[in-house]
This record gives C-alpha cells, structure tokens and sequence, in this order.
C-alpha cells in the first residue's frame, strides 16, 4: 500500500485520467474530491463491495427463479435474465432521458407481455418535480380499468413518490434495474423494511450492472441534480 500525505487542496493523480483532491478535513474524516473519465465507475468501498456481491449472486440466476420473467427473454438475450425486454425498454428511456440532459430513470408498465406505457424522468426537462419514469409511464398509458394484472418495470428502485402511485393503483409486481445507487421505499440496500413488499408488492430486484453503472456515473457527475430529484 502506497502512503501519501496530502492537505486541503491538493491532489494526488491516478494515472494519466484520475484526479483525487483533499476537499476538507474535520477531526478524523477527510473529504475527497474525484475527477475521472465518465466510465470509471468511483464507490465507497463497502459499496463496492455489496456491488461485488450482488452482481455476484445475480450471475448465479436462472430463468427458472423469476416466475414470469423467464418467458419474456428476447432469444439474443438467453444468457441475460437480468435485461429481458421490458427492462431494456426501460434502460432505453433512461437513454434517452440522459440524451435530452435529464435524468436516466426508464419505466415501462406491462400487461400481458405488452407494453401499455413508457416514459422517462422529465423533472429537469419539464421543470416538474412530480414528472418521475414511473409516473410518466402512468401518464402515457393513459387510463386504465385497472392496474391489478400489470406489471411495472423501472430501470431504479422507486422512491416514495412512485412507491405510493404503485400502492394506490394497486399494481401487483415491480421489477426494477438496481437499488444499489438508491434503495427508494425499500431502505437501506434492502436491509429495511420493505414498504412495497410489506403491503403485498412482489418485488424482483435484478441489480443489473448496466442500471448500476449508468446511475453510478450520473450521480457522480451531477450530483446536485440528483439530489434536487430525491429531495436532498
């Protein structure tokens, strides 16, 4: 293990591309500053660890252990439970929110291996604060009789805001991208209690490494849009 001393202000490069600068220091806790090429992903480590581990138990799925996903896997994507279709759409408008400077959360809703509803985070883009993926989603699939043989899939785990949109309408089932970059209403990493799952939502959480990183890289960019769009 390579030792430097450094104080506030200064910097330590990593590389050619990585920057790491002392910001503050306060008793024993340092704050450090990154700067890095937009696909090297920077973790706390005890985050990057539970990355490890989940993507670790993730590769470990089968077809077989996510009733109703299993069927829904696009032939080219066999060897892939963890990006079926749907979930590719929503990573899609995620894409797409990013290409118009807003946020990449994708949601789809799904009825009958359809999609009835897809949008996109639109916060920044519409200067909405409600205009979250799923309620976009929602939005466009326009009103329906009832939501209870639908299935909503969302690149990010929902917060509270779309956790209460998918209680109200009753919607059985919520498959989301990750929660690692953020739990949303099912606490820390999924070490609190579940507020979906406590009232009867079937939860499928298939931390996909594609959803993790692009998250990842865009609360380190935009750190104080991200934070506007959970309420911190």
């Amino acid at each position: 293990m390579l030792v430097l001393s450094r104080s506030r202000d200064q910097s330590v490069m990593i590389g050619h591309d990585i920057e790491m600068r002392v910001i503050d220091i306060r008793g024993d806790k340092v704050r450090l500053g990154f700067l890095a090429p937009r696909e090297v992903s920077i973790h706390r480590k005890e985050v990057y660890d539970v990355i490890r581990k989940e993507n670790a138990s993730a590769a470990q799925v089968q077809p077989g252990d996510l009733p109703g996903v299993a069927d829904t896997i696009r032939p080219d994507r066999k060897g892939s439970v963890d990006m079926d279709e749907f979930m590719r759409a929503a990573y899609d408008q995620a894409q797409k929110s990013l290409s118009e400077g807003g946020l990449p959360i994708g949601s789809v809703l799904v009825r009958d291996g359809k999609i009835i509803g897809q949008g996109h985070n639109r916060r920044v883009q519409h200067k909405n604060p409600m205009a979250h993926a799923e309620i976009d989603a929602l939005t466009n699939a326009g009103l329906q009789e009832t939501y209870r043989d639908t299935v909503l899939y969302s690149t990010l785990m929902p917060c509270f805001l779309c956790t209460g949109a998918v209680l109200q309408f009753g919607i059985p089932k919520v498959i989301v991208g990750e929660s690692i970059n953020f739990p949303g209403g099912e606490g820390a990493c999924g070490q609190s209690p579940s507020l979906l799952r406590k009232n009867g939502v079937d939860v499928v959480d298939l931390h996909n490494a594609e959803c993790i990183q692009m998250m990842s890289a865009f609360i380190r960019d935009h750190a104080k849009l991200w934070s506007g769009d959970i309420g911190k």
